[in-house]
């Protein structure tokens, strides 16, 4: 979530970058058909920029930027990595970067997402249901580690927790709203179109759900990487929902009033190969840069080209007009 003042610089400044993207719509789509209003009806970002992490920031300790989450704050944009605890802060126009205070020991984080006043919350990945609830750990405005909580829900299976998070304030009281990674927050195999998030509140030290939010049915993704809030000054948001495995992104309403996703439904994919080949295949963390610019990071990737071209990098796309 970003202060709306900062969005409209960042709007301004990134548009003339901005340039037409010829890569065809959904493969097996015709372009004609395709508007956004479902999955297979799906529209392509439009790429601004991308830079690998690799180049903005130090390669000495570090041999893999393994990028979790992005969330902007302050004119930055603030990356996590799951193999280090040092987060990253890069300029939007993606020139320059520092790492924060932490090591280069695995972290787990799988997300970030900052406060009002500038604190930072990243979700922290358990390997099993042996080692317990799934956490929170809380950053200062530096980024550096303050305190660790847990959460009051255990995953069965291994690493596939809570991937995405966002934090909001809703009549004084704070939350996060926590994205599990797979369908019903179970297993790879479970069916598409059953996409949770979790609003949790602390209480006594622990993260507790206070109810579980159901994505709509046509957000039918294989899995979800990571979710981003805009405050639309209704008391309502703008939600960003990535997914990896689909190399696609959601966007919607949530309304705070009745705690649902609500409104009209649009879908994006990301940019592909001039064959139709996906490319972006590691996606793993979305935030706004304004109403139709997003920065996105990428994980390393398990394939090989052009899965690699795009892996540990930062992007910021436009949407379509």
């Amino acid at each position: 979530m970003i202060r709306s003042a900062f969005s409209l610089i960042v709007v301004v400044a990134l548009l003339p970058a901005c340039q037409a993207d010829d890569t065809p719509s959904t493969p097996g789509v015709d372009a004609g058909a395709a508007d956004g209003t479902s999955l297979p009806r799906a529209l392509t970002l439009q790429l601004v920029a991308e830079k690998k992490l690799a180049k903005l920031l130090p390669t000495k300790d570090v041999e893999h930027y393994e990028a979790s989450g992005v969330v902007a704050s302050g004119g930055m944009l603030y990356v996590a990595s799951d193999n280090l605890s040092r987060i990253a802060a890069i300029d939007t126009s993606l020139n320059k970067g520092k790492l924060g205070p932490g090591d280069t020991t695995d972290s787990q984080f799988e997300a970030i997402t900052v406060t009002d006043d500038g604190r930072f919350f990243t979700m922290v990945e358990t390997a099993s249901d042996a080692e317990g609830p799934a956490q929170v750990a809380e950053l200062g405005s530096d980024t550096a580690f303050v305190a660790q909580s847990p959460t009051d829900t255990t995953f069965k299976h291994a690493n596939k927790g809570f991937e995405g998070a966002a934090w909001l304030s809703v009549s004084g009281k704070e939350y996060l709203l926590a994205l599990c990674e797979n369908n019903n927050c179970k297993d790879d195999d479970s069916p598409p179109g059953e996409g949770r998030a979790q609003l949790l509140a602390l209480t006594d030290g622990v993260w507790t759900t206070q109810r579980t939010l159901k994505l709509p049915d046509s957000a039918a993704f294989l899995d979800y990487s990571d979710l981003a809030l805009q405050h639309s000054g209704d008391g309502s948001y703008a939600v960003a929902v990535v997914s990896h495995k689909s190399s696609a992104l959601w966007l919607g309403t949530l309304s705070t009033s009745g705690w649902a996703f609500t409104g009209a439904n649009r879908f994006y994919t990301f940019p592909r190969t001039a064959e139709g080949a996906v490319k972006y295949c590691s996606v793993e963390g979305v935030t706004f840069l304004g109403p139709n610019v997003l920065a996105v990071v990428s994980d390393r990737s398990d394939g090989d080209e052009p899965c690699t071209d795009e892996e540990e990098s930062i992007h910021i796309f436009q949407l379509p007009q």
